[in-house]
């Protein structure tokens, strides 16, 4: 009997460790070999959903002194365009909540630290209270200080993430695909930590249908307020000021049509007052340290772009959006230029004294985009949703 136990022990141990081995070599996540690896290398399996495990331990591998960072409306910004390539990183996750940026600065400044920091802010990630994380967030994987990456919470979560990377069957799964390069892609990965859509199930005016039903109604079913973010979002500009990190912040922007959604849900004021609040709390928290408030940068009044036609997939590929609130390579290279090299030819810097003429000429492109499309607007309004939004 006893020789039998042994003989399923070690057969077991056999197959547990060539499944780890596989995993390891093949390395689905890019985990084990991120230092070395190509681009395509990250495109041999999706890796969208396991962000919230793989740039933090990217993080370890990289040591960025500079990030980008924000929802996934932030990730076609190249951070190389401004920074140098070998110490920046784009640490954007999908649906990046205010409270895990807030945890991702702390890491990014424990494993570097930071000397720049671009953050990119969305009005639907501040407007939502009732999840302050995501799936697939753990708190032990943030540490807040340096001492932390040692200790005890922090080492056994990360042996957590490499237990599960190496001997689960979702990651055996995985590294069948990439092996067999049978995996279809809806986007395309960067070691930059960037990407871009390609599907074109994303992309034009199916696009603008998911992300209204999608994002846009969902949401406005919840509970929604600014307050609880707006504390995090003080508590990040604090953070970043007492760390002294050259930090600049933008308003990601989105289509007009998208805009007037939202003021037809009752929700335009909601948008408004986000932008004043975003000023305000900067400026309160300059105040309260004894110093400059960081710059603001918003494009939500760019004519030509905010209010191009809404084209099907086929026709939107010179589009400035993949989907309304998704930009393109072409307008994320032009906003960071703008806000790096502060020309202020593209954009607008914020101030108390500017946002309101700001918000008036955006609501002007909305409404010119109503009265030039209304026909199609409307059409697409009601594929979006039969009721509420009309």
């Amino acid at each position: 009997m006893t020789r039998y136990l042994l003989y399923i022990i070690f057969f077991t141990s056999g197959i547990c460790g060539a499944v780890a081995w596989f995993n390891y070599q093949v390395d689905p996540y890019v985990m084990y070999h991120y230092a070395d690896a190509s681009d395509e290398r990250l495109n041999r399996t999706n890796q969208f959903w396991s962000f919230r495990v793989t740039k933090p331990w990217h993080m370890l591998t990289l040591k960025p002194t500079s990030i980008v960072l924000g929802t996934s409306r932030t990730a076609v910004i190249r951070p190389s365009a401004f920074w140098p390539k070998e110490s920046s990183y784009n640490l954007s996750v999908p649906g990046m909540t205010v409270y895990e940026m807030e945890r991702f600065i702390e890491l990014a400044q424990a494993t570097g630290p930071l000397k720049s920091l671009l953050i990119g802010v969305d009005f639907e990630a501040f407007i939502r209270n009732e999840n302050k994380t995501a799936k697939g967030f753990e708190e032990a994987r943030m540490a807040r200080r340096s001492e932390d990456l040692n200790s005890a919470p922090f080492l056994l979560q990360r042996a957590k993430d490499a237990a599960d990377s190496l001997f689960s069957l979702p990651s055996f799964v995985r590294s069948l695909s990439a092996f067999t390069g049978s995996a279809k892609l809806t986007r395309r990965y960067y070691k930059d930590g960037t990407w871009q859509i390609t599907s074109d199930f994303f992309t034009g005016r199916q696009g603008f249908h998911y992300i209204g039903d999608s994002t846009i109604l969902a949401i406005s079913k919840e509970q929604l307020s600014l307050d609880a973010n707006m504390q995090n979002f003080a508590d990040i500009l604090r953070f970043v000021h007492e760390e002294n990190i050259d930090t600049k912040i933008f308003i990601t922007p989105e289509h007009v049509f998208l805009i007037d959604l939202w003021a037809r849900l009752g929700y335009g004021d909601m948008w408004g007052d986000f932008h004043h609040r975003l000023i305000e709390v900067n400026q309160s928290v300059a105040k309260e340290m004894n110093t400059h408030p960081f710059p603001i940068y918003a494009y939500n009044n760019l004519p030509n772009i905010v209010d191009e036609p809404i084209v099907g997939a086929r026709d939107a590929k010179n589009s400035f959006f993949t989907d309304g609130v998704h930009p393109r390579q072409a307008l994320g290279d032009k906003m960071s230029a703008s806000v790096w090299s502060q020309k202020g030819d593209f954009g607008t810097p914020l101030t108390a004294q500017n946002v309101e003429a700001y918000l008036k000429s955006v609501d002007s492109l909305r409404r010119g985009f109503e009265n030039s499309y209304s026909e199609s607007n409307s059409r697409l309004r009601r594929a979006i949703t039969s009721a509420g939004a009309q």
